[in-house]
């Protein structure tokens, strides 16, 4: 199959010696939405910059023309243009960055409850004594509530990981399906604000969870609680974060942001009751191999006519 993507220009050698490709082109950044009609499958990322966002992009003449297969390299779907899910068959990459991204949840975790900032020498500073280290103990996440706002292969992925660490887990969902894992339970949306110690938010973007932690949410919650947000950022209404932060109230690690990238001088960067990373809990090393084994996985399911992984559309 003709495949065209937008990865850097090098990987048209790595994705047309995958199986079942026959030949593969970079498609522009400068053309980001102007995909061609004539591909079998297009491997298309969310735009960057000034195409990132997707109101009112125009769809390509003749669309979707003789596509296949669109698959999309991430796993949220919110910054791609709806004409791109009337090809016949569209998939996500959900999954594929799981592991990285709730490292990163547990990571951000760990340092906050370590108070590793806090605790780290610098130069100048002097060492302290077993008193001071006894009458400032770090925390633990042994026996403490994670509560999870989503429980997709990321949020499942979080548990397993925070299950070693003997934590209570607590979830809401968009449906009452019962967990798999049997360490779960599921708790309605006020009780998950009450309870958590770490909240982390792993739902996707959608009317009904854009703003869902709201200033009713934030009150509720302990007023020591610790927010985790690898989603995305309109999930948390930053206005009411900011009024519990002027109270002296609630922690913060956040991944994403509303808008992405944060513009200069932005309040949320070097807050001292927050931790800002810039949308980075998804790299590691291994992300590209995933990504491009379900490419390939993906090619194979659709020339073979079965159900694709991570399949959208269809």
């Amino acid at each position: 199959m003709r495949v065209v993507h937008q990865f850097a220009p090098p990987m048209s050698g790595l994705i047309a010696g995958l199986p079942g490709v026959t030949s593969a082109e970079h498609q522009p950044r400068e053309r980001h939405w102007d995909l061609p009609v004539d591909a079998d499958v297009l491997f298309i990322l969310h735009g960057e910059g000034e195409t990132r966002g997707v109101a009112g992009v125009p769809r390509p003449a003749g669309w979707p023309g003789t596509t296949k297969l669109v698959q999309i390299a991430s796993a949220g779907l919110d910054d791609y243009p709806d004409w791109v899910f009337e090809a016949p068959l569209v998939a996500c990459s959900s999954g594929t960055t799981a592991r990285p991204i709730a490292e990163y949840a547990l990571a951000v975790m760990l340092a906050h409850t370590k108070q590793l900032a806090k605790v780290t020498l610098n130069a100048g500073d002097s060492w302290p004594s077993r008193d001071e280290m006894m009458a400032n103990p770090s925390g633990t996440l042994e026996g403490r509530t994670l509560g999870l706002l989503g429980l997709g292969a990321i949020g499942g992925q979080v548990a397993r990981y925070a299950a070693a660490f003997d934590m209570k887990i607590i979830a809401t969902r968009q449906s009452n399906t019962p967990p798999d894992d049997p360490s779960i339970t599921l708790v309605p949306l006020a009780e998950l604000a009450a309870r958590s110690d770490h909240l982390v938010i792993a739902a996707p973007i959608s009317d009904a969870t854009r703003g869902i932690i709201n200033a009713d949410f934030l009150g509720r919650m302990k007023a020591d609680a610790h927010i985790v947000n690898v989603a995305r950022g309109a999930i948390i209404d930053d206005d009411a974060l900011k009024c519990e932060f002027d109270k002296g109230r609630l922690w913060a690690s956040l991944d994403v942001t509303e808008p992405e990238p944060l513009p200069d001088g932005h309040w949320l960067i070097g807050h001292p009751r927050a931790r800002i990373t810039p949308h980075r809990s998804w790299v590691s090393p291994e992300t590209s191999r995933r990504v491009f084994e379900r490419l390939a996985e993906n090619i194979r399911r659709t020339a073979a006519g079965e159900t694709l992984l991570g399949q959208v559309k269809g």
